[in-house]
């Protein structure tokens, strides 16, 4: 669906629900679910408030330190890549156009795990939310530990450590109409948000005014400055450089683009790891490997190509 207004913002709780592409399984063994929880563990900007992992869709509770934009798409990329690897499959995963990213209110935080928790009731997968295995019921019961944060769910429905769990489980099961929760459903200008209008709009306008300072922005503008250098020189789309897609051709194309940024450009690793979403130790190894697998000739080519462009500029 079409978005009015972009609610791509830091320091906020999302539920992200990410189905399938064609409705394939994403999860080809009961390894796979635990490949995934330890992908979205070790997002160092999220903190996992829940899940429910279904064969054909996603649906997570997080809150996210940065844009979601920052960390969603790598993670989606980087989970379909084990799935190639450990099944031999070709192909994306995920139905991206059907992708919703909804900002939660932290008012109604519990409202919205406790409608995750329901999503297999709901598909008449089991009868009641503790039977369904891939879910974060059990964590918030004590019987698992797969990386979600409990306490902030649980201290919103009791002050007293003692009582936590049992307040808990009685919320989760007490009896609602899921028919009708507010999810949105595009009949409001803040339809990607379940909150008031107030606090989505306090929340926009102090990130408005959150503007990196001038030399971090010079860092952007080097780094949009190799993108464009490269894209020209492979002729490969916006999405397959930053490793969102991958080309047969060319599948380290993002690592390609690091590399030109790093050592050509001079721009400082943090932009580069932040803009894909990686960590600085993945980006050093890659870029340690790239005049291992491409000709030197190649890679002067494309340095002298960015250096042209710079100039042009």
């Amino acid at each position: 669906m079409d978005k009015k207004i972009s609610l791509d913002l830091p320091n906020q709780i999302y539920y992200v629900n990410v189905p399938s592409h064609a409705h394939q399984n994403m999860f080809s063994s009961v390894f796979a679910y635990d490949a995934l929880l330890a992908s979205l563990k070790d997002q160092d900007h999220i903190d996992l408030l829940g899940y429910c992992l279904l064969p054909t869709s996603l649906h997570i509770l997080v809150y996210s330190k940065v844009p979601p934009s920052n960390w969603l798409e790598p993670w989606l990329m980087s989970y379909n890549q084990w799935h190639q690897n450990a099944t031999g499959e070709s192909g994306y995963l995920f139905a991206d156009e059907k992708k919703k990213q909804v900002l939660i209110q932290p008012r109604v935080m519990n409202k919205a795990l406790k409608y995750i928790h329901q999503i297999p009731v709901i598909n008449k997968l089991c009868s009641r939310a503790e039977q369904y295995l891939y879910s974060s019921y059990h964590d918030y019961m004590g019987d698992q530990n797969t990386g979600v944060e409990v306490n902030r769910a649980l201290a919103a429905l009791s002050p007293h450590n003692g009582q936590r769990i049992r307040r808990f489980e009685d919320y989760m099961l007490a009896p609602e109409s899921w028919a009708v929760f507010p999810l949105p459903n595009g009949s409001n200008d803040f339809y990607s948000a379940y909150a008031d209008r107030a606090y989505i709009t306090k929340a926009m306008s102090k990130y408005a005014n959150d503007q990196p300072d001038q030399t971090e922005q010079h860092h952007l503008e080097l780094w949009h400055s190799c993108l464009q250098a490269l894209s020209e020189v492979t002729e490969l789309d916006a999405p397959t450089l930053l490793g969102i897609r991958r080309h047969h051709s060319l599948p380290d194309a993002h690592f390609l683009l690091v590399w030109l940024y790093i050592e050509v450009a001079k721009g400082p690793m943090y932009i580069a790891a932040k803009q894909l979403g990686l960590d600085e130790v993945t980006l050093k190894l890659n870029i340690n490997s790239i005049q291992l697998h491409h000709p030197d000739a190649y890679l002067r080519y494309i340095a002298q190509s960015w250096q042209t462009n710079t100039k042009v500029a």
